[in-house]
């Protein structure tokens, strides 16, 4: 990673987070390998198949507008972070646009990116906030479980189905927040949904080679965590909390260890929520929001593609809500 970019932001913040998951609630029946590796007990699933990744995210920026008493008019972009988006084209952004109700002028657009799709949300959103000097809406989420054959165990348990919506705003009392970030195609087989949308093959089959996830990540983000805490100078001991996307138990252990940072310093949503992939990371501030009032984290987003993105944040005056059922 030597030579990376590091990305500097001193006036964009987050001002509040709000989340939605579907209603329905299961429990794993896990092994003790299950647990120790996997960690997935529970998870939320949409059961009768109603529900779209943009209704949970719609519904939690409904929730966070109120929250932060902002009206939709002052919205000058807005950024849907998803792998299970409404259709191929038009974008769902442009859907939440006018369900919302924003300004026809509003910049909006979808990143289809999943695992990393937190840090890379952030960052775009950051880049629009300090240009436009206003407020934005990021939303994420992904309902992995629609790609999973029911036949396939390994992977059922570990999926969950969350939306979440972040404000995000400009502030003249400067912050300074920090990201790095990342790419290897050579391991896009890796995690992968094979439909094209052509040559008849809509439905495809999702494949996930987690071995080769763990091995990469588990030596590939060590170093990109070494790196920005030495470009950015901010010291691991400065650090309250690290949320990790909420992979699997054993590669975030694995990860934690090799950066020597205090286990009960390290977040987690997976054991209740499972890996809910782009929204892994809001889910887990969410879940842990009576911890983390104006804490300092450092967060890492990594996996499909292979991508990766590391970020280190000061949650100032961020205003949380529950996590509501839809």
């Amino acid at each position: 990673m030597i030579g990376n970019i590091l990305f500097t932001f001193k006036n964009a913040k987050i001002s509040g987070i709000s989340g939605c998951v579907p209603k329905n609630k299961i429990k794993n029946q896990l092994s003790h390998k299950e647990k120790n590796y996997v960690g997935v007990e529970s998870k939320y699933f949409d059961q009768n198949g109603n529900i779209k990744t943009s209704d949970l995210c719609f519904n939690a920026a409904k929730t966070l507008l109120k929250k932060l008493n902002w009206s939709n008019k002052d919205i000058k972009y807005i950024l849907f972070v998803s792998q299970t988006r409404n259709y191929v084209f038009p974008s769902t952004a442009c859907i939440l646009q006018d369900k919302l109700n924003l300004n026809k002028d509003v910049f909006a657009f979808d990143i289809p990116l999943g695992c990393s799709g937190f840090i890379y949300g952030l960052i775009n959103s950051f880049l629009l906030t300090e240009k436009f000097k206003g407020k934005g809406l990021l939303l994420l989420g992904d309902m992995s479980n629609k790609f999973v054959d029911i036949n396939d165990k390994q992977n059922l348990i570990l999926f969950g189905d969350a939306g979440v919506a972040l404000g995000i705003d400009y502030s003249a009392l400067k912050t300074k927040s920090f990201f790095t970030f990342g790419t290897d195609g050579s391991g896009s087989e890796y995690i992968k949904y094979d439909s094209d949308q052509f040559d008849n093959k809509f439905k495809g089959q999702f494949t996930m080679k987690g071995g080769n996830v763990f091995q990469y990540m588990s030596k590939k983000i060590p170093i990109e965590i070494s790196e920005i805490l030495k470009k950015s100078k901010v010291k691991l001991k400065d650090i309250n909390y690290f949320v990790p996307h909420q992979a699997s138990k054993f590669l975030i252990d694995t990860i934690s260890e090799k950066i020597k940072i205090n286990y009960k310093n390290v977040l987690f949503s997976l054991r209740k929520y499972g890996n809910t992939n782009s929204a892994s990371i809001p889910i887990t501030l969410l879940n842990e929001k009576n911890k983390i009032k104006n804490a300092k984290i450092l967060i890492s987003g990594f996996g499909v593609g292979l991508s990766w993105g590391v970020g280190i944040l000061d949650l100032k005056d961020v205003k949380f809500t529950n996590i509501a059922k839809l």
